[in-house]
């Protein structure tokens, strides 16, 4: 079962909609059954699907807080066929101080998903938390695969060597890490700056950007405003043709170990 981590240590990056939207995708054009696991305390990769996260219980706090309550207990089917979510809302926010004491801290994700069902799912896309924090370790222990979405800004390169960073402490500290699937660039404008920055993007990184880049939609916002993804919203904007090329990218690669 691939496990692709959507990870980004800055906000703004679009993370949640290519982690939603890659996993309606799947879903939907693949046939397959996609989980997608929120760990963000804002709740919106949840939100992005039509719940109402507010006060919903139990969420995927409890699932790694209790090792009684299993993850397909909070589990919640959506509009979109085969794909399913594990919910978030502000609760998380207490994860890292609840289990600060706990040896197996890091682990309590991969341990949860570890359990799933055989068979249950065939994909399980994690939408992180845009921080560094005890959520964002337990994202990468998890995680099989990561995609790092990458706003076309001057500090774009930065982001991605954080990133990187990360995952090269993780392998040298535990001895593994999720291989690298794919840098996909979004927020762009065709701007001289933005093509700059693009083209230093993939100068650096040959291999892993993706031929499909993310522009400014007011589409995608009026699609997550309404709950819904962009396939169901306006499945034939420049907003859902790119997200369709970007899943399809990210599906079909073979990730960089």
């Amino acid at each position: 079962m691939r496990r692709i981590a959507f990870v980004n240590e800055k906000g703004g990056t679009c993370k949640t909609t290519l982690c939603v939207n890659t996993a309606a995708w799947i879903a939907r054009e693949r046939g397959l059954r996609v989980l997608v696991a929120d760990l963000d305390t804002q709740g919106h990769a949840g939100k992005a699907l039509g719940l109402d996260v507010r006060g919903l219980a139990p969420t995927i706090r409890d699932v790694l807080l209790d090792p009684s309550l299993p993850a397909a207990a909070a589990v919640r089917p959506t509009a979109v066929p085969g794909l399913s979510v594990l919910p978030a809302n502000k609760e998380l926010a207490t994860f890292p101080l609840d289990i600060a004491a706990a040896p197996d801290r890091a682990d309590r994700l991969r341990e949860r998903l570890d359990a799933l069902p055989e068979g249950s799912f065939d994909a399980v896309l994690l939408d992180a938390p845009p921080s560094v924090s005890i959520v964002t370790e337990n994202v990468l222990r998890a995680a099989t695969e990561v995609v790092v979405p990458v706003a076309l800004t001057y500090l774009a390169l930065d982001g991605c060597a954080e990133i990187l960073e990360s995952l090269e402490r993780l392998r040298r500290d535990v001895g593994r890490a999720p291989a690298l699937c794919a840098i996909v660039p979004v927020l762009y404008r065709k701007t001289q700056l933005a093509e700059e920055i693009l083209a230093r993007l993939r100068d650096r990184f040959p291999d892993e950007v993706t031929r499909t880049i993310l522009g400014l939609s007011v589409k995608i916002d009026e699609a997550q405003s309404h709950g819904k993804t962009i396939f169901e919203y306006a499945p034939r904007c420049s907003g859902a043709v790119a997200l369709a090329g970007i899943a399809r990218e990210i599906w079909e690669r073979e990730p960089v170990g």
